[in-house]
């Protein structure tokens, strides 16, 4: 039995979303894929689901009870402060050091990056938590992505070298 705590809570900000977008974007532009648009509903589905995974240490929580036509990535932090959005996209797009462009299929290890970058979504809600649950402070960061990504037979089409 997982034990859960009270949410974190909501530490998005206009100004947090259009630096975690820009970010995002700026990674996409060099894999030849469209710009995210943010979309409001998304961003509140995306603090649902940030303020629930804060509900559990760590990434315990992982991706239980997503949607099943939205993509998610999720980030988590413990520091002295809440982590701006480069912080989650950057882990992100790091994976890309562990993907075989030439295999072009999904890898353990490397989902973040392959969605961050897939090219058939179009539109992404991001959200924030942050606070001191306990002896430090944790950051969690949940983008939520549409068209989803990471879909089996679609990498080569969606995951373009830069």
């Amino acid at each position: 039995m997982t034990t859960t705590r009270p949410a974190l809570p909501n530490a998005t900000t206009p100004e947090f979303q259009a630096e975690a977008l820009a970010e995002a974007n700026a990674y996409r532009a060099k894999h030849h894929a469209p710009p995210l648009a943010m979309d409001p509903e998304l961003n509140a589905y995306a603090l649902e689901r940030a303020s629930s995974r804060s509900e559990q240490e760590g990434l315990a929580a992982g991706h239980t009870g997503l949607r099943a036509q939205t993509g998610e990535n999720i980030f988590w932090a413990g520091g002295s402060e809440a982590l701006p959005g480069s912080a989650a996209v950057k882990r992100w797009y790091d994976e890309i050091s562990g993907y075989d462009f030439a295999a072009a299929q999904f890898k353990s290890g490397t989902g973040h990056f392959t969605q961050l970058v897939w090219k058939a979504s179009s539109k992404m809600g991001i959200a924030r938590v942050a606070g001191k649950p306990g002896e430090y402070f944790e950051t969690y960061i949940v983008f939520v992505f549409e068209e989803r990504g990471n879909m089996q037979g679609d990498f080569a089409a969606n995951v373009l070298p830069a």
